[in-house]
């Protein structure tokens, strides 16, 4: 799994550290995932935001989590937030079939894994 570094755009006063990478999945598309870490967490909590959604969204969310001694990691799905767009219109968040959500999610786990995310792992999922 090839990690390189990618900007994350931070939201909210004293939020937690978030650590974002650019990864490609098998089909070639450019994601962007980022995790919140925890010292000695208990666990990650793997995000998956809705449509239109973002990762920056959700450092409300990875704050309480990190409170409770858990990470955070989230994903910009295919386009969405700054993950690679498929449709020439690039404000479209367009997909050919809903199946390639499933690559992504495939690309995301092997990054965790890459990581070393701390298990054990829990699944957040919004509206997809």
């Amino acid at each position: 799994m090839n990690l390189s570094s990618a900007p994350y755009h931070a939201t909210i006063p004293n939020e937690p550290v978030a650590e974002a990478h650019w990864v490609k999945t098998a089909d070639g598309i450019r994601l962007r995932v980022a995790h919140w870490a925890v010292p000695k967490a208990k666990g990650t909590v793997l995000l998956f935001p809705g449509r239109t959604e973002y990762i920056e969204k959700y450092a409300v969310t990875a704050a309480d989590f990190a409170e409770h001694g858990y990470g955070v990691y989230a994903i910009d799905w295919r386009g969405q937030g700054l993950a690679d767009r498929v449709a020439d219109d690039h404000r479209v968040g367009h997909v050919d079939d809903f199946a390639d959500y499933q690559v992504d999610m495939d690309t995301a786990i092997e990054a965790a894994e890459a990581l070393e995310l701390p298990k054990p792992w829990y699944l957040l999922g919004h509206s997809m």
